[in-house]
């Protein structure tokens, strides 16, 4: 008889390698019929080898990949909440500062930069009530309606765009404006508020004078006006007063929502985290898979078991038995199907689907006590 020396894990690793070279048959088939099942990639390794196999090497390059794809996305959410910080604060201060003459804000008819989104300005002219135009598709407190954009000529024979307010569609056709103030007839100071010209949607001017989008360049060629090209103004004031029947455009200081874009920022960092969390738990589980044979492993699986064990049952788990009348036997560490059984005084585990004759002694017996004592008179053992 062959005397082995050396730790438990050397006699495996020995087992290992006359497998591998086919002097040592697999184990045979268990009592239920079900054979050793052994993965050929991480066979015959222990410890933490099967870091270094092209599996799990792809599995941490994964991870790796898609944690940077989430900083990625972090930093984009980060930028984008950076920008519409900007954004809030330069309309706070335009929001907040007097008008200026449109002379000094728009020196050129193109002139317009992203600094004055909203900056008050002064403009003295005339209305031309024959060039009304609409813009569909406008809402306002919830309600779909229309644009009013009226041209006002200028002393130097210029043109800058006025939007005058907002009307809700007719009674009798949604698709057509309801009624309409004229502008003021005269000289006129008006002061609005600049915004830029639009990117352009549909086809430009439709029936009645209707437009998609105030896109100035286009009105320009359409217009034949020499026309401010880089921003028109939302009426703010008007000096003699406008006739009422127009909403106003912007009565409030507009904010961009800041808080969405940092919250998305740290969710995609914490995606990151799942993923190496995820990494990680695989390689834990597939660490104990591989060195189930190790004492201080199998140690530690015990322990596992125990800490189990002793935990409250869950409230799954008292539903069960309240059903069923017991409790599965996998929180003591036996497989599912299995059960135990008193023979000659002593417990022995029926493992599922195995023969009459198929029964092992259980891992440990666990006496589990109430955490306090019984109320006097409660009959519950």
């Amino acid at each position: 008889m062959e005397t082995r020396t050396g730790s438990p894990l050397d006699e495996r690793r020995a087992e290992l390698e006359l497998r591998r070279a086919g002097g040592l048959a697999r184990p045979a088939a268990r009592p239920g019929g079900t054979v050793a099942v052994y993965d050929t990639v991480t066979e015959g390794m222990v410890g933490r080898q099967f870091l270094r196999t092209r599996r799990w090497i792809g599995f941490i390059a994964a991870a790796v990949l898609f944690a940077v794809v989430c900083v990625l996305l972090s930093q984009w959410q980060f930028d984008r909440g950076q920008e519409a910080s900007a954004e809030n604060s330069v309309v706070a201060t335009n929001f907040a500062a007097a008008a200026i003459p449109i002379a000094s804000a728009l020196p050129a008819l193109s002139s317009y930069d992203a600094g004055q989104n909203w900056q008050r300005v002064s403009v003295t002219g005339v209305y031309s009530t024959a060039s009304d135009l609409v813009v569909r598709n406008r809402s306002n407190g919830g309600e779909n309606g229309f644009e009013v954009v009226t041209p006002l000529q200028l002393a130097d024979g210029s043109t800058f765009l006025i939007d005058r307010g907002w009307v809700a569609p007719s009674t009798g056709d949604a698709l057509l404006p309801g009624p309409i103030p004229a502008p003021a007839a005269g000289s006129v100071n008006v002061v609005v508020q600049l915004r830029p010209s639009e990117a352009p949607l549909g086809s430009g001017t439709a029936n009645g004078g209707q437009i998609q989008s105030v896109t100035l360049p286009r009105l320009q060629q359409q217009t034949g006006l020499d026309l401010y090209t880089g921003a028109y103004g939302v009426l703010e004031s008007q000096s003699p007063p406008a006739a009422p029947g127009l909403a106003p455009i912007q009565s409030t200081m507009p904010v961009l929502d800041v808080g969405t874009h940092y919250s998305y920022a740290l969710q995609w960092l914490f995606f990151a985290l799942i993923g190496f969390i995820a990494l990680g738990l695989g390689a834990r589980r597939e660490y104990r898979r591989l060195n189930s044979d190790d004492p201080q492993e199998r140690m530690r699986a015990a322990l596992r078991v125990k800490k189990n064990a002793r935990k409250a049952f869950t409230d799954e788990e008292l539903e069960d038995e309240a059903i069923d009348g017991f409790l599965p036997l996998t929180r003591w560490g036996l497989p599912s199907g299995a059960s135990v059984q008193a023979t000659s005084g002593a417990l022995a585990a029926r493992l599922p689907d195995a023969g009459p004759a198929a029964s092992v002694a259980p891992p440990e017996v666990y006496v589990l006590e109430p955490a306090q004592k019984p109320e006097p008179g409660d009959s519950t053992p």
